[in-house]
């Protein structure tokens, strides 16, 4: 799978990867890549890229702000998903979301 093809499929997680390649961070986007496509179900995609970018989150804050709201994107979906909300991350992005519209 090519970034393009990723960015064609999930856009949002496709943002992600091209703002770590742009900072040299490739690794990480082969692995959030290696995710989508080596898995055989959706709940084994969603739970690898969702445990990916946690184990990374300090390295959101180095994206810009389209990069930063498409990780927060990404996590809110998968969430979503798992029928449940982490409230204090929520509470968080939502923070983020405000600010960036200041």
């Amino acid at each position: 799978m090519t970034d393009a093809e990723l960015a064609e499929s999930w856009s949002d997680l496709g943002i992600v990867v091209r703002e770590l390649r742009a900072q040299n961070r490739g690794e990480l986007a082969d692995r959030l890549i290696g995710n989508v496509l080596y898995a055989s179900t959706s709940g084994e995609i969603y739970n690898n890229v969702g445990h990916t970018l946690h184990e990374h989150r300090a390295l959101r804050k180095t994206l810009s702000l389209e990069g930063s709201a498409a990780w927060d994107r990404v996590i809110d979906l998968i969430e979503r998903i798992y029928g449940g909300i982490n409230l204090p991350h929520w509470f968080a992005r939502q923070w983020r979301k405000f600010w960036r519209t200041k």
